[in-house]
């Protein structure tokens, strides 16, 4: 029974690893479940619909599916080339985070995102559920206000050589 629920903006994951080393995600769900117990992941992006997604992406997503992962994908807002915006993308991490705070099985959430946009969920799900809430990061693009609403911060660096590609 899973009792771990990783949410993982992989806009993110992509920003804040420029200069760092790749995170390989099958073995960070892998150290995730050794540390705290069954865990089950989603993966959320944007791609644009005029371009579609690239063949190493759909590989990629393809590949996290076969290993179980959840992968949440939202069309961006086109605009002129290297201008497009993300749309649903973090509501639908936020509407997750609450989803799955409410479900009795689930005691620990793992978000990876350094977007205080999500400092509500985060409140209400350690406020009205009583769950904990752990930042799994790089030490880069994370807001400070962010770190401070969760319960640990747990940085990618100290595990470099177990989550790296």
């Amino acid at each position: 029974m899973t009792s771990v629920a990783w949410l993982v903006d992989i806009g993110y994951v992509v920003r804040a690893s420029e200069d760092k080393f790749e995170l390989d995600y099958v073995n960070a769900e892998r150290f995730l479940e050794e540390k705290l117990g069954p865990t089950q992941t989603f993966l959320f992006n944007g791609f644009d619909p005029a371009y579609g997604i690239p063949d190493g992406l759909q590989a990629f997503y393809h590949a996290m599916r076969r290993y179980g992962m959840q992968v949440r994908l939202h069309p961006m807002q086109s605009g002129p080339p290297g201008v497009n915006r993300q749309r649903r993308v973090d509501v639908d991490f936020g509407a997750h985070l609450v989803w799955q705070a409410s479900l009795a099985q689930i005691q620990t959430l793992v978000l990876t995102t350094g977007d205080q946009d999500f400092i509500p969920a985060v409140e209400l799900t350690r406020a009205k559920f009583d769950k904990r809430v752990i930042l799994f990061t790089y030490d880069a693009e994370v807001h400070n206000d962010l770190i401070t609403s969760v319960n640990n911060w747990w940085l990618f660096e100290d595990q470099e050589a177990v989550l790296s590609r």
